[in-house]
């Protein structure tokens, strides 16, 4: 007998006990976000491109998202499973090292007591653009020391380190120490232009991980165009030099910038920057470039915009005969139609009528017509809506204000393998006379899901 843990499918692995007790599974599903963040639009991309350089395929990407524990599982949103998958994919296969991930990702989490600096070192603390495994702006070291050279003032302990339990808590069991230190600087040294006694100075609380020994220089990737970090040292007192940095300014406008990206995109997500470091050490090892990866994104948006299934239904309503070929060959029809060379899946047209109203899932991950509706809605990929559309349709339905008869049959499709789903939804009443253009206007992505009638 295999054990129910071993099955993959959401439908499956929720308890009736989940059903009544989880708060996403109790709340309707959230339909208010319907662009994905750029991070998102990348991965989305990459996978379609590795796919096309045969580096994996979409079995591949299933087989390290069903890899993901359970329990991280659902902590996890669709593309940082999606992120975790391609990753794991890109080191078996050897197109990327531990090393090329961890230039950009940072080094591994570890935990440590063992003292690298003593009382009266001189340390230099790493700069902003120093790799590491925690998101950014969240970093317990103020920006204005990246760089910056101090001497270790007092060895403070080891602690539980704050930025890993502030995005990378999933493991509740493990304690990420590192050792902690008060660090010294001179007050001359931080700010330009400060007008306190010159030997004025500030102690700062600084982890280990973010300090090295000030004679060793900052990595080529800590170095700002506008300031290196060799310009400096722990006694330089700005003497003998006319310059104006603007460094001030520099550190305002960086926090203006980054609280603008935080309040645009919300708050980071644990494997965000493992998106963004794959992405771009993908990048740096020529497996795919800028331009190609720009095209892919651009494409994907297009599916949806040049309203390839809407073209599809209205056809299908003004010919009949177009109709039945469609619900019969919906693939070779639909080529034949759109003039299209190839389909990456078979698809498969369903109709609703006065007695069948078909609605499309897919609970395995989230199989969806990508080349005719465009990405996939934020909804169909969550766990709520591939839980409930099979368990209770019609509460997902009601949801969308489709309401049907006791008596209409709701029919299921699960989408799990190489097919994908287009709904004819019903042609609205009084609409007979109505020109193309018309008609286009009123077709609903949700209604060629199911999850809604088209109402006027």
């Amino acid at each position: 007998m295999v054990s129910l843990d071993r099955v993959s499918d959401l439908a499956s692995i929720t308890t009736e006990e989940d059903m009544k007790n989880d708060e996403e599974l109790l709340q309707p599903l959230d339909r208010s976000i319907e662009e994905y963040a750029y991070w998102e639009q990348q991965i989305d991309a990459v996978q379609t491109l590795l796919v096309g350089k045969r580096i994996m395929n979409v079995h591949m990407l299933r087989k390290g998202i069903e890899s993901i524990d359970k329990s991280i599982y659902n902590k996890l949103s669709y593309y940082e499973r999606w992120a975790i998958s391609i990753a794991k994919r890109c080191l078996e296969s050897g197109i990327l090292t531990q090393e090329d991930l961890n230039k950009k990702y940072g080094p591994p989490l570890h935990s440590t007591d063992e003292q690298l600096f003593h009382v009266g070192d001189k340390v230099r603390v790493h700069h902003e653009n120093y790799a590491t495994r925690w998101i950014k702006p969240h970093l317990r070291t103020p920006g204005y020391l990246y760089g910056k050279v101090g001497i270790i003032e007092r060895c403070c302990g080891s602690y539980p380190n704050p930025e890993y339990f502030a995005y990378d808590n999933t493991d509740n069991t493990t304690v990420h120490h590192q050792p902690l230190y008060r660090v010294r600087f001179n007050q001359k040294y931080i700010w330009n232009h400060y007008e306190g006694n010159a030997n004025d100075t500030i102690d700062v609380e600084i982890y280990q991980h973010w300090l090295m020994p000030a004679s060793e220089p900052c990595a080529p990737t800590e170095k700002d165009e506008d300031e290196g970090c060799h310009k400096h040292d722990v006694d330089h007192q700005h003497k003998d030099h006319d310059h104006d940095h603007d460094h001030d300014h520099m550190h305002e406008a960086r926090a203006i910038i980054e609280q603008t990206a935080v309040d645009r995109e919300g708050t980071p997500l644990p494997a965000q920057h493992l998106s963004e470091s794959l992405v771009s050490a993908l990048i740096d090892k020529n497996i795919i470039n800028r331009e190609e990866l720009r095209k892919q994104i651009e494409t994907n948006q297009m599916a949806g915009v040049e309203q390839r299934g809407a073209n599809i239904v209205v056809e299908a309503w003004l010919n009949p005969e177009f109709k039945k070929r469609l619900l019969k060959d919906g693939t070779n029809t639909i080529m034949e139609f759109l003039k299209l060379d190839k389909i990456k899946n078979d698809l498969v047209v369903v109709e609703n009528t006065d007695k069948i109203h078909n609605l499309i899932v897919c609970t395995l991950c989230s199989c969806y017509p990508r080349q005719l509706l465009g990405i996939p809605p934020g909804w169909y990929k969550s766990r709520s809506y591939r839980v409930r559309a099979p368990r209770n349709p019609r509460s997902i339905l009601k949801e969308f204000g489709t309401i049907l008869p006791n008596d209409m049959k709701i029919q299921i499709c699960d989408s799990t393998a190489d097919l994908r789903y287009l709904v004819i939804p019903r042609r609205p009443e009084n609409t007979e006379n109505w020109s193309r253009e018309q008609l286009l206007s009123i077709v609903t992505r949700d209604s060629m899901v199911g999850v809604c009638d088209i109402t006027l």
